[in-house]
């Protein structure tokens, strides 16, 4: 009997050592989309500031990576938009703009979705340690009270 309490404990932990690693790697993905969803953000505010302003001198445009500098535009109201695949078009800003509300609203499906996942692998590790620990106290001898079922590990 012991001998399986302990298969079954090993087994147990293993699990519980993939949902964390698992889980991990969705708080990766929710941070990467998160800083993401910051960058659209902020080029959908320039890119509205741009709008508003009809005679603007000059502007800050962002290079990456915190890079910025001043920059005169040549047409202020169209602008160079990456489509992906390296593909860029000229649009006007409003529909720049749509196109940003578009991959904000993406976006945000996406980390609601990973946030929804990673709170379904919270609920099975809190289960997982739960069968654990009351394997332990079967093991332990003081497992008057501790129920372990088997049929619960999936």
């Amino acid at each position: 009997m012991s001998d399986q309490l302990k298969q079954e404990y090993q087994r147990v932990t293993q699990t519980l050592q993939y949902f964390e690693n698992y889980s991990k790697e969705i708080q990766n993905q929710v941070e990467v989309l998160n800083n993401y969803l910051l960058d659209v953000q902020r080029s959908k505010a320039t890119l509205s500031n741009v709008k508003i302003e009809e005679n603007m001198d000059e502007t800050l445009i962002s290079l990456g990576s915190g890079v910025m500098m001043k920059a005169k535009p040549l047409e202020s109201d169209k602008v160079y938009y990456n489509v992906g695949a390296g593909v860029i078009v000229t649009k006007k800003i409003d529909e720049a703009i749509d196109d940003l509300d578009s991959r904000v609203e993406e976006i945000q499906t996406k980390m609601a979705g990973l946030t929804d996942q990673l709170q379904q692998v919270y609920q099975q590790m809190q289960q997982l340690e739960q069968q654990g620990q009351a394997i332990v106290m079967q093991l332990q001898g003081g497992g008057k009270d501790a129920q372990y079922d088997p049929g619960l590990i999936s």
